[in-house]
């Protein structure tokens, strides 16, 4: 689902990303991150009083000789025993909301070839997050590529008057101000970052949120199309014991949710193809029938996203992104954890939501994928 990743493994995810509703302004939509905020009201949700949260984003950290073509891709290790659906979340930075490896100028490319070949699929936006999208652009393309990655970003003038953003890997310009069209914006940010953004904002009847506009390249099973403008208890309903375990917890978590603040989790399933975009096919729902299947080692994969949340402070609207991530059967097996993730698997059954093991197909490939790592 989304992964919203809203895929039971992923957050409760798509692989969401929430934006808190915002009233479009002349004044904001010509501010920049590094300028003194807007004064335009616009309306928050209770908890998060700009009175008593910031209005910036945090100091960014340069990473003054980092070389993009020698870092090597996070490895991600989420493996338990037992699985239990709960939020597992962890306290981030904002230095580590947006990773950069060896692997950049490849799935740029391939994101760039997906955005013209599933427009539609790929990214939508509702009006209502517009000031949201440009918000986050503007401080992405203006502040944190070119000072988190200044040999990767440069910002160059563009005429006597106004400056652009310059990708030496990519040779590619963008322009520091927001498009007219959201949608454009979304899909220059998703040929820009390796990461999957969604927003997300509060219900217009106040019981929740719902997910306004995203850029997904990468989804993990779903067609993040379908679920705009949904809830994300609707966006949830296929994943097993969401409404019971985290409905309740989630929402008052990003209710909660301050300026300022990072979280990062990681979820992991097994799909039996190597493609980064699989827009279906990775879950099982009530009701289908199985069979079991024989994968095939060499295109198998280990698929594991890195989840970032945080709220933008000056909209207040709340950003799910998601960076994915790829390992073959053979390494993980190759450094030793075989074992640990032959445990992982049967744990999908074993802890408090058992459907999780259907869910992820692992009835359809996890005896397969057990022998192997076991052999």
């Amino acid at each position: 689902m989304l992964s919203l990743s809203i895929n039971i493994y992923h957050w409760p995810s798509l692989s969401v990303v929430f934006c808190v509703s915002v009233i479009s302004s002349v004044a904001f939509l010509l501010a920049r991150i590094h300028r003194r905020p807007s004064t335009t009201s616009n309306p928050t949700p209770h908890h998060a009083s700009s009175e008593t949260q910031p209005t910036c984003y945090p100091t960014v950290n340069p990473l003054s000789n980092f070389d993009w073509k020698t870092k090597e891709p996070l490895k991600i290790r989420p493996f338990k025993p037992k699985y239990n659906l709960t939020m597992s979340i962890q306290i981030a930075t904002v230095d580590e909301l947006i990773e950069m490896d060896k692997n950049y100028l490849e799935r740029i490319t391939l994101r760039e070839s997906l955005v013209e070949q599933y427009p539609d699929q790929v990214s939508a936006a509702d009006d209502s997050a517009k000031p949201a999208i440009d918000e986050f652009y503007i401080w992405l393309v203006g502040t944190y590529l070119p000072t988190r990655f200044p040999l990767m970003f440069q910002l160059q003038p563009q005429n006597e008057k106004s400056q652009l953003l310059h990708c030496s890997v990519t040779g590619r310009d963008y322009s520091l101000e927001p498009d007219t069209s959201a949608i454009v914006t979304l899909r220059l940010m998703g040929g820009l970052v390796d990461d999957d953004l969604l927003f997300l904002l509060p219900s217009e009847d106040g019981d929740g949120y719902k997910l306004r506009a995203f850029v997904t390249c990468f989804p993990n099973g779903f067609n993040t199309a379908e679920k705009l403008n949904l809830k994300l208890r609707d966006i949830h309903k296929p994943v097993p014991q969401y409404k019971e375990r985290l409905e309740k917890s989630m929402d008052r978590y990003l209710d909660r949710l301050k300026t300022g603040k990072f979280i990062k989790r990681a979820n992991w399933t097994i799909t039996t193809t190597n493609k980064l975009f699989t827009a279906s096919g990775n879950h099982l729902y009530e009701g289908e029938a199985v069979a079991q299947e024989e994968i095939n080692v060499d295109t198998a994969r280990v698929r594991c996203e890195r989840q970032m949340l945080h709220r933008l402070p000056e909209t207040r609207a709340i950003l799910f992104s998601f960076k994915t991530y790829l390992y073959s059967l053979p390494e993980i097996k190759g450094e030793g954890l075989g074992e640990a993730l032959a445990e992982a698997i049967d744990g999908l059954k074993q802890g408090n939501v058992p459907g999780f093991h259907f869910y992820k197909r692992a009835a359809v490939w996890g005896e397969s994928a057990k022998a192997y790592l076991r052999s």
